[in-house]
């Protein structure tokens, strides 16, 4: 199981005037020759953590993470009196990571958010699609009408209904069948700390008590220190009423901007703060979505299968990184496809495109029968032959302590086909064991030495898997 990257400390950092008297915080970690990144955090208004540093692998990324207006270190800060919110909306922090982007002098970066993070991220990256090479996203929102009053109109308190009392608490008896967004716009807008105060709490420990799959004190206690839960319910508040200043289903409407930009979706099936639909309903429609459903997990980052597959992820597009950037115009190389768009890119060119992937590893295309659905599910995979011409593949899963999906296919029916470039053909899988085994594993991590590193990461033995020609 991946988890965080060593502790690392910046090597700059600095405020960057953003305009209507705003300065945002920033900083740089890792490489400055590396892969750049950009790391947008959740709420609004959680601001980011030395943690959020280390989802990044410090010798291969330049790590770009900062605090959006009015939260964290930037300045001045939505618990005081002098922050003017009608100057913090969406709109101005994609203009403000533009700024910042042009201020480090990045042409292209990749873009990381979970949360609030992957809204404004969805839409920087539908705004400026020419500047984002790749997109992880985690925990998936788009704040549509379905979404918020899920959180807020009282879906989630049919999960939560002690944390759900004590958000009601605040708001007058009379009053809490309305909407409650508005209701609590009131209440943190009251001059009286008596008022607003207990408002704020109750309205942010409330994301504090759902956030996790096992809830934990040491988080709920964070989301209710006064000071930190003032400032995100006001802006988390003024966001959510104004939509996120988005029309409904925006993100959706315009994810075909986003066709040629690799796109990870990582989302705990047990979310209550975003729900797993969203991400769902947002892979159907993003051309080169990737959705990565862990069966296991809330809504938090640090929970063991989402850190997992985020890691996996950024690890996987460091490994993209020739020190420079795919030019506006120019189509993409074969070494940047993944998940469905390497399958459709594969069998479209019968593996001119495609077949020769990450480090020069060759791939073909497994198609195994759905153990559950019973319908055809697809998988570009690394190969090598054996000495009868059969190509053999690995059931790595990145180390993950479990096997990959179209392992446990191929497990309830071994009939399978296979496509190598244009060689197509039926076969039957095999599960390797003792010297068959270790003679190919050897052949196989010759050209891609991570395996070696995988198996270093589960305590299951990764199954190697020949497929024979029937």
């Amino acid at each position: 199981m991946l988890g965080l990257y060593p502790e690392i400390e910046p090597y700059v950092q600095g405020m960057l005037p953003v305009g209507d008297g705003n300065e945002i915080y920033w900083e740089e970690c890792g490489d400055p020759e590396g892969k750049p990144v950009i790391f947008l955090h959740g709420g609004p208004g959680g601001g980011s953590s030395p943690r959020h540093r280390r989802l990044f692998d410090p010798e291969r990324y330049r790590i770009v993470l900062f605090d959006q207006r009015g939260c964290g270190r930037s300045t001045p800060n939505c618990a005081t009196p002098e922050a003017d919110l009608s100057v913090n909306t969406t709109w101005h922090l994609v203009a403000d990571i533009e700024r910042l982007r042009e201020h480090l002098d990045i042409e292209h970066w990749m873009v990381f958010g979970g949360s609030w993070g992957s809204v404004l991220g969805l839409t920087y990256a539908e705004t400026h699609p020419a500047r984002v090479t790749e997109l992880v996203l985690r925990g998936v929102a788009t704040l549509r009408v379905k979404e918020l009053q899920w959180l807020y109109g009282g879906g989630a308190a049919f999960l939560f209904p002690e944390a759900w009392s004590r958000f009601l608490a605040p708001v007058p008896f009379s009053r809490r069948q309305d909407n409650l967004i508005e209701v609590y716009h009131e209440l943190l807008s009251h001059p009286d700390p008596a008022v607003h105060g207990p408002a704020a709490i109750a309205w942010s420990r409330w994301e504090g008590e759902t956030v996790k799959l096992r809830p934990r004190d040491e988080v709920i206690d964070a989301f209710s220190d006064p000071e930190f839960a003032l400032a995100i319910a006001r802006i988390e508040n003024h966001y959510f009423r104004h939509g996120g200043w988005l029309a409904e289903d925006q993100l959706f409407r315009d994810a075909g901007k986003l066709r040629d930009i690799p796109c990870v979706l990582v989302q705990g099936r047990y979310d209550v703060v975003t729900p797993a639909i969203t991400a769902w309903e947002l892979g159907q429609v993003l051309p080169t979505a990737e959705l990565v459903m862990v069966g296991d997990a809330g809504h938090a980052f640090d929970e063991d299968g989402i850190l997992h597959e985020l890691i996996s992820a950024t690890d996987r597009f460091a490994s993209n990184w020739q020190g420079a950037t795919t030019p506006e115009h120019e189509e993409r190389n074969a070494d940047m496809l993944f998940g469905d768009e390497h399958v459709r890119r594969y069998e479209e060119t019968d593996g001119e495109v495609g077949h020769d992937w990450e480090k020069g590893a060759p791939c073909l295309i497994l198609t195994t029968k759905g153990r559950k659905t019973g319908e055809d599910r697809k998988f570009a995979l690394i190969y090598q032959f054996d000495d009868e011409n059969n190509p053999v593949i690995v059931a790595s899963k990145g180390g993950a302590p479990e096997d990959p999906g179209w392992y446990k296919n191929l497990q309830a029916n071994p009939e399978v086909k296979a496509q190598v470039k244009a060689d197509k053909f039926t076969a039957r899988a095999r599960t390797l064991a003792g010297e068959e085994r270790a003679k190919l594993w050897e052949k196989l991590a010759a050209v891609w030495p991570d395996y070696n590193e995988y198996a270093k990461k589960t305590d299951r033995e990764i199954p190697v898997v020949v497929l024979e020609r029937v």
